[in-house]
């Protein structure tokens, strides 16, 4: 006889425990936002967020960049890219390979 296992793809919010972070809203539109876009340093990760730059530029009016990399992608980020990105509305960051 044949096992089948049937998967729900159905998204259950996490329930919040006490002294936990809650996730920051989406903004309804990227238009006039400030992006941060932190590389890692990681092979193809720059070429990521740059064409996703380009994407973003296309498609909203009056968003600034602040781009930032880390010198390596086992370390935290140095202080001084933290605050550069601190202001932001949002940062991406990318992983590469």
């Amino acid at each position: 006889m044949a096992t089948f296992r049937v998967y729900r793809p159905t998204f259950d919010p996490p329930v919040q425990q006490e002294g936990a972070v809650a996730l920051s809203e989406r903004p309804s539109t990227l238009d006039g936002k400030k992006i941060g876009l932190l590389w890692n340093s990681k092979v193809n990760a720059d070429i990521y967020l740059e064409r996703l730059r380009e994407l973003i530029s296309e498609r909203h009016k009056n968003v600034e960049f602040v781009w930032q990399a880390k010198p390596t992608a086992s370390r935290p980020m140095e202080p001084e890219v933290f605050e550069a990105l601190k202001n932001c509305d949002l940062v991406v960051t990318a992983f590469g390979d």
